[in-house]
């Protein structure tokens, strides 16, 4: 039960910061908010981790399986995420992301030779009644959704690499039982890839501002720094395939705050309610 409410509330923290960057994302790109983000969570959770006495239990193996996941999750996948709110809108990018529950299921299949329920194979149908549905419900009165059909590519491959970093993580967690430290160190190494793209792009040094981009993200990067370690505390307790749809639920969380503090940027239609909703009982039914 406790591993349950933390996943919760770790899909509520989570929603509140994509909607706090979605009011700010169109003065940024998605390179200095994911950076920022980073930035800020590193500086949350070193203290936190040191404090929480976890270095003692830590193995080389753990080690690495840690910066493993940190590398793919928050690390690439955050870029993917933001660089899909820019384009789908945060509703649309939410949701779309949130089927990352199932790549899981089918690398289990496939790796581990798990066979698929008749609940998992309407979850299947489900999520892709659901996905067409946000597609068609973001499409403006000439046919054409802000973004269009290409654009769903970067919260797709968002999803995959998360959920190949929870199975790698959930490893991690059954070797070396320190959440705090694991999401340190996972943070720690996402900026890997940020550090390769600043050192080979010259446009991208140039058009870095973080002194601007920090005043506006600080506050998501508190709250994402607070949903990771949820996130981790959670798997600590129960199993990935309970957790993982619980933490999916986050575009519901999204389309409620974005409804809130978002009007005049966001949307929110019935029909994109609904589709959300069937989105997520379609991964509830898939890791079932």
């Amino acid at each position: 039960m406790i591993g349950i409410v933390l996943a919760l509330l770790s899909a509520a923290a989570s929603g509140f910061s994509v909607v706090l960057v979605r009011k700010h994302s169109a003065g940024s790109n998605a390179f200095n908010m994911s950076l920022v983000i980073t930035c800020v969570g590193m500086a949350v959770l070193w203290p936190l981790a040191i404090g929480a006495w976890e270095l003692g239990a830590l193995s080389l193996e753990g080690f690495l399986l840690f910066a493993v996941s940190g590398l793919l999750s928050p690390g690439i996948v955050r870029l993917f995420y933001y660089k899909g709110l820019k384009t789908l809108g945060v509703s649309v990018n939410s949701s779309i992301f949130a089927v990352y529950p199932l790549y899981s299921t089918v690398l289990a299949v496939v790796w581990l030779s798990e066979i698929l329920s008749v609940e998992n194979v309407l979850g299947i149908l489900c999520i892709l009644v659901g996905v067409v549905f946000v597609e068609l419900s973001n499409r403006g009165g000439n046919g054409e959704g802000k973004g269009g059909w290409r654009s769903l590519i970067f919260p797709v491959l968002g999803g995959v690499t998360l959920g190949v970093s929870s199975v790698i993580r959930k490893f991690a967690l059954d070797l070396n039982n320190a959440p705090v430290l694991g999401v340190a160190i996972g943070y720690t190494f996402s900026l890997l890839p940020y550090a390769l793209i600043l050192a080979a792009s010259v446009p991208t040094r140039e058009k870095l501002r973080l002194k601007r981009d920090f005043r506006w993200f600080w506050v998501a990067g508190v709250g994402q720094a607070v949903t990771w370690i949820l996130a981790y505390y959670a798997l600590s307790f129960e199993q990935v395939s309970v957790i993982t749809p619980l933490l999916s639920i986050e575009p519901l969380f999204v389309v409620v705050f974005a409804y809130v503090y978002l009007r005049e940027l966001e949307h929110v239609t019935p029909k994109l309610l609904a589709s959300v909703t069937l989105t997520v009982l379609g991964v509830v039914l898939v890791t079932m």
